[in-house]
């Protein structure tokens, strides 16, 4: 048990009021929170910026998750230096953000992000509404310091205390300081309770922390999953209310969202709770409603067993492409809805390609999936065409083997031949081990350059086999040599 845990903290915790000028601070003896757990990368940023005379505070998940014998998966760092001080103390430091600007310093493998601690705006003034913001046609418009759009925060560099910084974070459990200079634990939010009831709260009113930015509704249930915390009654009545405030989010910060929670480790769990709340019908409102169609339930059970994958890679430490991710999540929409195009009289590869375009770029997502996700997806829908028109041992096939994306679409093929029985049999015919080559004929993909080979789009890939390959040879015996993978 952490010593914060302990009894006669707990006491502490309840006798001291929780007010601007009485922060709850644990000693270094008090908390438990050993320093060498910390990374170095973040030691050394908060060791440098703590001898130029200025405040550093290790903040953010980093605290919480080392309280909860957690591995932190970022550490943030907050300060009274702004970020042209910070860069000027490290060489190694860039400057980011427009909504926010924070100095990001670079090391090898590592980037730390460093904030400025941030004002506390009890509502936003009047005037920040409708403030002309630069862009790439008005660059001659001045960025302000503090904006606002509808109420929703664009612009937010008016800088502040650790008090005022600690209260304008989303949830309580996110408000925690580590002083690198005594060791202790400043709680000016009440986070360290919540952390022992296991309860995720938002600072201030949900309703206008959500309004200001409704990315936090899905951080929420996000981190709310990860934690195996439950959120607190009005923050989660806020979110079935609100949920449709999404609409004005940035598409970038929400595709960067969902990134990760497929990657967080329990992508089903955050889907089963979103979904719950009305979160995830907002984000796709056509994929929901195809996944509430009349196939509803092998739909759902697809997309299930496709987030308990993801969930699965992530315990053994594995990190599929996101391109993979998607056609897994999207794969039996994707294939319906191409088959419908296929009935209407176009070729199956495009009819394909045509699917994954109409699905992933669709309007009314909330998210901006990139381009290159797109594409990567269209190849790897597109070799399953291929596949299913090759026996798996012509010289067609070899080549097959060898373009880009084709192990990508074997996993594909492989989650999908565990759930439909249908594709067991073209599942067997290609994973049966492949002819070899003759010593003689170098495969096509080793002249070409892998720059070259990397460039090449799906609609650039032959959509039928080549004419050797009709009638397809029988199979034939197995080789003793080792199988390709």
């Amino acid at each position: 048990m952490p010593l914060w845990q302990r009894e006669e903290i707990q006491e502490m915790l309840r006798e001291r009021p929780l007010t601007m000028d009485a922060p709850v601070i644990l000693k270094e003896s008090e908390h438990g929170l050993k320093r060498e757990r910390i990374a170095h990368e973040a030691l050394r940023v908060l060791t440098r910026l703590d001898e130029a005379g200025y405040k550093a505070y290790l903040c953010g998940g980093g605290v919480r998750d080392l309280l909860l014998n957690r591995t932190p998966k970022d550490f943030d760092i907050a300060t009274d230096a702004r970020p042209e001080e910070v860069k000027k103390i490290f060489r190694n430091c860039r400057i980011i953000g427009r909504r926010f600007k924070l100095a990001h310093v670079f090391f090898r493998d590592v980037i730390i992000e460093t904030a400025t601690f941030r004002a506390l705006l009890d509502a936003p003034p009047p005037e920040a509404e409708g403030v002309p913001l630069p862009s790439r046609r008005r660059t001659d418009v001045p960025d302000p310091t503090f904006a606002t759009r509808g109420g929703v925060i664009v612009r937010d560099n008016v800088y502040g205390t650790p008090e005022q910084d600690a209260r304008r974070r989303d949830f309580t459990i996110n408000g925690l300081f580590y002083d690198i200079a005594d060791g202790s634990i400043i709680d000016y939010v009440g986070g360290l309770k919540d952390l022992e009831r296991r309860v995720l709260r938002v600072i201030g009113d949900p309703e206008t922390r959500f309004h200001e930015d409704p990315v936090r509704m899905v951080r929420a249930v996000r981190i709310a999953s990860q934690l195996d915390f439950e959120i607190e009654r009005h923050a989660r009545e806020a979110i079935i209310r609100m949920c449709g405030e999404l609409g004005s989010s940035s598409r970038e910060r929400l595709h960067e969202e969902m990134l990760k929670i497929l990657n967080c480790g329990c992508a089903l769990k955050v889907f089963e709770r979103a979904w719950r709340k009305g979160l995830f019908q907002t984000i796709y409102p056509t994929y929901s409603a195809w996944l509430q169609g009349p196939d509803r339930h092998d739909a759902m059970n697809w997309t299930k067993k496709a987030l308990r994958q993801f969930d699965v890679w992530k315990q053994a430490g594995l990190k599929p492409m996101p391109a993979l991710q998607h056609a897994l999540l999207f794969g039996p929409y994707i294939e319906g809805m191409a088959g419908a195009f296929a009935a209407e009289g176009m070729p199956e590869f495009e009819a394909t390609l045509q699917a994954v375009s109409t699905v992933l770029r669709d309007k009314a997502n909330l998210t901006q999936i990139p381009k290159a996700v797109v594409f990567d997806v269209e190849r790897i829908l597109g070799i399953q065409v291929q596949m299913r028109k090759s026996s798996g041992q012509s010289k067609y096939a070899s080549r097959l083997r060898h373009r880009n994306g084709f192990d990508e679409a074997l996993i594909y093929l492989k989650f999908a031949g565990g759930i439909d029985p249908e594709r067991k049999e073209l599942l067997a015919r290609w994973m049966a081990p492949a002819p070899s080559a003759p010593p003689s004929a170098a495969p096509a993909h080793e002249t070409r350059s892998p720059r070259r080979q990397e460039s090449r789009h799906p609609r650039d890939v032959r959509s039928e086999p080549r004419r050797d390959e009709k009638p397809a040879p029988p199979p034939p015996p197995a080789p003793e040599t080792k199988p390709q993978a």
